[in-house]
């Protein structure tokens, strides 16, 4: 296979995985807290054996978040909240392990622990869960993160703040890991009840880069499809020129 091929079937295979990206990217428009993810590409050269130049080609090493906050809507429910700033909010996992959401679509579950849609704990700044007695008349969440119940403070919402957002990896539902270095609470950042963040993802240029994606990826395979019949029809001819 000669080098042209390598060439173009290396660029389908960045842009099968950035259009992997983008529908995801379209899938969850309506998720809160979502942010859209980008692909990362670049060069790679390589100095194959006996070519003349070196071969140029192109991969995907990575990809960036878009970190602008998503538009905010009342929903009046007493346990969503959206923040106000660059924090994240604490999420314990079942592991112990803690990651970090923009989605405050919460609610409580039957021991009365503050969660996620997915039952995941709310984490309090200690860490610990942050549970509602039974039975509470009026649960306020003050821009602080203070959660109150019938005047009586029953924890703190964990809000984080990061030295840089794409330190953060999404790791689906909603949720990041810190890959950098540790967060520090948050000092810019304050809690909105009853409203939740809607995804920052913006549906025209969505669409709009599936389309060029489309198009980079059908002009590519014309390109390879091309280079192999004219490889195909080199060797009819030198077959039929030896035989």
């Amino acid at each position: 296979m000669e080098n042209s091929l390598y060439v173009g079937l290396s660029r389908q295979a960045v842009l099968q995985r950035a259009m992997t990206t983008i529908a995801n990217n379209v899938a969850n428009m309506s998720s809160p807290g979502y942010r859209t993810q980008n692909p990362l590409f670049k060069e790679f050269i390589s100095d194959p054996n006996g070519a003349k130049e070196p071969l140029s080609m192109v991969y995907d090493y990575g990809q960036y978040t878009t970190t602008a906050p998503g538009p905010q809507t009342a929903t009046g429910n007493t346990y969503d909240v959206a923040l106000n700033g660059p924090g994240f909010i604490g999420i314990t996992l079942p592991s112990g392990d803690v990651q970090y959401t923009r989605a405050g679509n919460f609610t409580v579950n039957n021991i009365g622990e503050l969660v996620t849609p997915n039952g995941y704990a709310v984490a309090s700044a200690g860490g610990a869960a942050i549970t509602i007695p039974p039975g509470s008349q009026e649960v306020k969440i003050t821009t602080t993160g203070d959660v109150i119940a019938d005047g009586n403070t029953v924890g703190t919402i964990q809000v984080m703040e990061f030295a840089n957002l794409q330190d953060l990896r999404p790791e689906g539902n909603g949720l990041y890991s810190n890959q950098g270095a540790a967060p520090a609470p948050a000092t810019q950042t304050e809690v909105r009840q009853g409203m939740i963040e809607g995804s920052n993802v913006n549906s025209v240029v969505e669409m709009t880069r599936m389309i060029e994606v489309s198009r980079d990826y059908q002009s590519t395979m014309r390109m390879v499809n091309n280079e192999d019949e004219r490889q195909r029809n080199a060797v009819q001819r030198i077959f039929q020129v030896t035989s």
